[in-house]
């Protein structure tokens, strides 16, 4: 069995996603190992949203747990523009496994993101310069990849080229600009070396451990349900001209009201009447968008506090109405909802598009949920609101 740990929910569903591809059943866990029955097991961390010691614990408990099953080989899913605890975490994998090496490719050319020379890029641009700038958790100030990852305290880091023939001790950061260059880094692991990075570098790997993709994944088609409810808490500003899009073409749009963003009292009757409202609106479509329509603000706690009052909403919605078919973007949100909803296992069973996987629900039989990273669209597929 292979295992990976990522650092959020959405990070892990784009991995399910590639072991569909690839024939692999595929489960998702919230934190723990619960009987897993798969050939590739996925715990969804949220270790992003969490503080750096807390991530370091974590990864460090799961990891020793993961060593305690029959798994052949663990991957570290980090983001792929390296925002969170990357260091600390691969820090936590190395003294749970007691390797010294660690090959880090957090490039992704598939979707125009790649390192050369050091620096990271975001189709053709430095990323400081793109929308991850503006990220209210962990907003980008350079990109440098050595100091995007910030202070190493002491363990060895590495920037390398594939001139390289050996990888010295600690975490070396590879430069990928193509996808050639995955597979380069991919033929270069062992036992010995822990592998960590974006999705495209896990791909590499499963092609050249021996992998072949199923022959019948075209012929695959989505039988959805009939109430979808879409939840879009990424600050990402193209998810938001999709929104606006939307509502052109006469969709139900639910925004989040000003006095629950800003928590303004009686916070409870403002809370109560964005749930009626939205509740209501089913009476009239099978299709309604929530959107967090908001400026974003980077007071410490302020994402958190609306993550979970996200997550609360849609607890009470599902209470009231059925839901089939449940979507979300942005991983922390997902997390957020996952919780909320108790939910802790999840079955991967659709790649609707590259990082949009539906998965069942094991304590919710008639919920459908999709997620996608905030960064990625919809496809237009399931984004039709005519």
């Amino acid at each position: 069995m292979i295992a990976v740990i990522a650092d959020d929910f959405t990070g892990a569903a784009e991995l399910a996603g590639l072991g569909l591809r690839y024939g692999l059943k595929v489960e998702i866990d919230s934190n723990h190992i619960k009987n897993p029955d798969a050939d590739l097991l996925i715990i969804a961390t949220d270790t992003r949203s969490k503080d750096s010691t807390k991530a370091y614990d974590e990864v460090k408990k799961i990891t020793t747990d993961l060593l305690q099953n029959n798994i052949d080989w663990i991957y570290k899913k980090t983001d792929s523009v390296l925002r969170g605890h990357v260091l600390n975490e691969l820090r936590a994998m190395l003294d749970a496994t007691g390797k010294s090496k660690v090959i880090l490719v957090p490039s992704n050319p598939a979707y125009g993101r790649f390192i050369k020379n050091g620096v990271y890029y975001v189709d053709n641009q430095p990323v400081h310069l793109t929308g991850f700038a503006d990220d209210p958790e962990y907003s980008l100030k350079s990109s440098n990849v050595i100091e995007m990852l910030g202070k190493s305290n002491g363990l060895p880091l590495h920037l390398v080229s594939k001139k390289l023939k050996d990888l010295q001790e600690g975490i070396s950061v590879a430069d990928a600009s193509s996808l050639d260059d995955l597979d380069y880094w991919a033929k270069m692991l062992n036992k010995k070396i822990i592998p960590a990075g974006a999705a495209g570098f896990f791909l590499s790997i499963l092609k050249t451990m021996g992998y072949k993709t199923k022959n019948d994944r075209e012929k695959e088609k989505v039988k959805y349900g009939q109430n979808f409810l879409f939840i879009c808490g990424s600050a990402f500003s193209h998810g938001r001209i999709a929104v606006e899009e939307a509502r052109m073409k006469g969709a139900r749009i639910c925004e989040m009201p000003d006095d629950v963003f800003y928590y303004r009292r009686p916070f409870e009757n403002h809370f109560n009447k964005w749930v009626e409202d939205t509740c209501n609106s089913f009476a009239n479509t099978t299709k309604v968008i929530v959107e967090i329509n908001q400026p974003v603000i980077k007071k410490p706690g302020f994402a958190k506090r609306l993550r979970m009052e996200t997550a609360r909403f849609v607890d009470e919605v599902i209470k009231n109405v059925r839901i089939d078919e449940l979507f979300i973007d942005g991983g922390a949100t997902v997390y957020s909802i996952a919780q909320q909803l108790k939910l802790d296992k999840f079955l991967p069973h659709q790649e609707i598009a590259p990082g949009v996987i539906r998965m069942k629900v094991e304590k919710k039989p008639q919920l459908h949920v999709t997620i996608k990273p905030g960064s990625y669209s919809w496809p237009e597929e399931v984004w039709k609101f005519d």
